[in-house]
């Protein structure tokens, strides 16, 4: 079996992607080091909780501010980043964007080309240029896994700064890398488009398949979000527009880190002062392991993804399938790549029109008045995990895409 070093640039806890990566590659017996960033205090402990019950490694380049015996390393890169900020402006050569992009950039990139491993896996962009160079020196392959379409994140029609340099940088690597994967078949396509790269083997978002039920739809039926930020962009001030035109008894419940209490307030005052915001219920971000089994006891999922960036639009987010295999009905924005995946489980899913703050109120509206056909949905959530949509087939074509790729020459 083959060494695989993974290279990322966020901690573990918080990058599920990897996570399943990792643990697939293990499982099939590889040799497997993930080599990423420790920059939180809070994430890094949920680091190690995770890795207690693990048997790949996990190499850091530490630098938490929280941590007085790292603040100096903090500091030094902070400078460093800036200065490289500052460079990019002039020139992207010579290793500038690389360091502009990520600032813990040399010492990935030392932690990775000490692995000497067989193949090389940059997950994000930022992650390209290390896993490339570290695989030269070893004279081995290395591949890319796209869980986003970087270079249209922008929500505006400004190229910013950070995207040319990220485009810079998909350009110069991804033609040099042995294979390719990708979250969705629309981000597939793009990279495809763009660079002129094979088509990208989609490897779905899907989570390992737990056993839970399809339970009865509560009283009141209860919505339920979730993301790392409660905040701005995600769709929450149309969900309240919607659920404040809703005359009937629900709940709606989000999960994760409060934006601000600015922000609060501009939630509060979406609700019209009607009492929608006495149905509203805040809950702390949880550990990614325990998402799916906590989100089975709320009904419905929210998949908000606004309208702003061609990513946004041809994505698909993890809380689509983290949802359907909670065993919600989802109701999701009308974007290409949600439309997409919904025809696959139509029953145990619903579009609305984006920005319509009424159709969605139309939709939350039906599931609340007809319950069996909530019931119905949660059912064919159940019967997509069990039949499709879990981690089980997309981790044994990953697999397989891998063993291949380690057949080639480097």
């Amino acid at each position: 079996m083959a060494k695989i070093c993974i290279v990322s640039t966020r901690h573990i806890s918080y990058n599920p992607r990897v996570l399943k990566e990792a643990d697939a590659l293990s499982a099939a017996g590889h040799q497997v080091v993930v080599v990423t960033v420790s920059n939180s205090d809070k994430q890094a402990a949920f680091d190690e909780e995770l890795m207690q019950r693990r048997p790949w490694s996990l190499r850091t380049v530490n630098f938490r501010r929280e941590r007085k015996a790292e603040r100096w390393y903090w500091l030094y890169l902070s400078l460093k980043h800036r200065l490289f900020l500052f460079l990019s402006t002039i020139w992207f050569g010579g290793g500038v964007a690389e360091r502009a992009e990520e600032k813990a950039f040399d010492g990935l990139l030392v932690l990775a080309a000490r692995e000497k491993a067989d193949l090389y896996i940059a997950h994000h962009a930022e992650a390209l240029g290390v896993a490339y160079r570290a695989a030269r020196r070893s004279k081995v392959r290395f591949g890319f896994d796209a869980e986003d379409w970087h270079t249209g994140m922008d929500d505006t029609a400004v190229v910013s700064p950070h995207i040319k340099r990220v485009e810079y940088l998909e350009g110069k690597y991804l033609p040099r890398a042995v294979y390719m994967t990708a979250a969705s078949r629309g981000i597939g396509d793009a990279y495809r488009k763009k660079y002129g790269v094979k088509q990208p083997l989609t490897i779905l978002n899907v989570f390992p398949f737990e056993e839970l039920p399809a339970g009865m739809p509560g009283d009141p039926v209860r919505f339920y979000w979730f993301s790392q930020v409660i905040g701005p962009n995600r769709g929450l001030e149309l969900l309240l527009e919607a659920a404040a035109r809703i005359d009937l008894p629900f709940e709606i419940h989000l999960r994760g880190s409060l934006n601000s209490d600015n922000y609060l307030s501009r939630l509060k005052a979406k609700c019209n002062g009607n009492g929608v915001w006495a149905r509203v219920h805040l809950h702390d971000p949880i550990r990614a392991e325990r998402l799916i089994k906590d989100a089975n006891r709320f009904d419905v999922g929210l998949a908000l993804e606004p309208d702003g960036s061609v990513n946004r639009n041809i994505c698909v987010a993890n809380k689509v399938f983290s949802y359907l295999m909670s065993r919600l009905l989802i109701i999701g924005t009308d974007t290409i790549g949600q439309k997409d995946i919904f025809t696959q489980f139509p029953q145990a899913s619903r579009i609305f029109r984006m920005r319509d703050a009424d159709d969605l109120a139309a939709a939350m509206e039906y599931y609340i008045v007809h319950r069996d056909q909530l019931l119905e949905g949660k059912k064919a959530a159940d019967a997509a995990v069990r039949e499709r949509f879990s981690w089980e087939p997309e981790s044994k074509k990953l697999l397989e895409y891998i063993e291949e790729a380690l057949c080639q020459r480097s």
